[in-house]
């Protein structure tokens, strides 16, 4: 029988990922919620949602998929069942590969900035279950691993992009050493709006893609010499 016990500290005494851990060992469910806005969802000890202050909602993620209208996610996300994830994949079971990488997406996302050091407190409620649903839950430490992964590309990538208000524009040609390049879907929309004048919060805003996605992609532009840094003016 799971247990019940109510769980609570701050990251100071436990890291995010020690507290996680443990509650994926015991196949807890409920929810963890942290400190100004955070909460990780659980269910048998895989996280199944993860939110922070700056996340966006889930239902505009759950639309993304492009499989469903808003009225029919607000109306599954409403419903007493919680299992909105696993209607729309139901219904419209050509979107579970999207439902699934964006879900993925959005849970990693979230734990990235989670696992910033911090003091935070947090508290799990446990049997506590969001409407989303779990059914596409993931196991702890593969989120975990991914998200300390990126962790270490973020401190590479602060050393070039140290902060969302830069400002890029293309660069008037190619490296002299290259004939051609062939350019990612995402890519090019962020290179579509690097006119000088739009920062990289606006590409961020615009797009709908977590901060993490745009930096890296700028970031390999930016080693390869396709883009540079618009100066400052006056």
């Amino acid at each position: 029988m799971q247990s019940q016990e109510t769980l609570s500290g701050d990251f100071g005494q436990q890291p995010l990922a020690t507290v996680l851990a443990g509650l994926a060992a015991d196949s807890r469910s409920g929810v963890l919620v942290i400190d100004g806005g955070g909460e990780v969802w659980i269910d048998n000890g895989s996280i199944y949602l993860a939110v922070t202050e700056s996340s966006n909602q889930v239902a505009d993620v759950l639309f993304a998929s492009g499989v469903s209208t808003e009225t029919e996610i607000a109306a599954l996300l409403s419903s007493p069942d919680g299992e909105a994830a696993r209607e729309l994949a139901n219904r419209y079971p050509d979107s579970i590969p999207t439902l699934d990488r964006l879900l993925h997406e959005y849970n990693l996302a979230a734990l990235f900035e989670l696992i910033v050091p911090s003091t935070r407190a947090f508290r799990f409620d446990p049997g506590s279950r969001h409407p989303v649903g779990a059914t596409f839950a993931e196991p702890v430490a593969q989120l975990l691993d991914q998200a300390e992964g990126r962790l270490e590309i973020w401190k590479k990538i602060a050393t070039r992009i140290p902060n969302t208000s830069m400002v890029f524009r293309l660069t008037g040609a190619l490296p002299s050493e290259e004939e051609e390049r062939v350019v990612s879907a995402d890519e090019w929309r962020y290179l579509a709006m690097l006119n000088g004048r739009a920062s990289i919060a606006d590409v961020i805003q615009s797009t709908g893609e977590s901060a993490f996605r745009v930096c890296s992609s700028l970031y390999r532009l930016l080693l390869e010499g396709l883009i540079t840094e618009e100066e400052a003016s006056g």
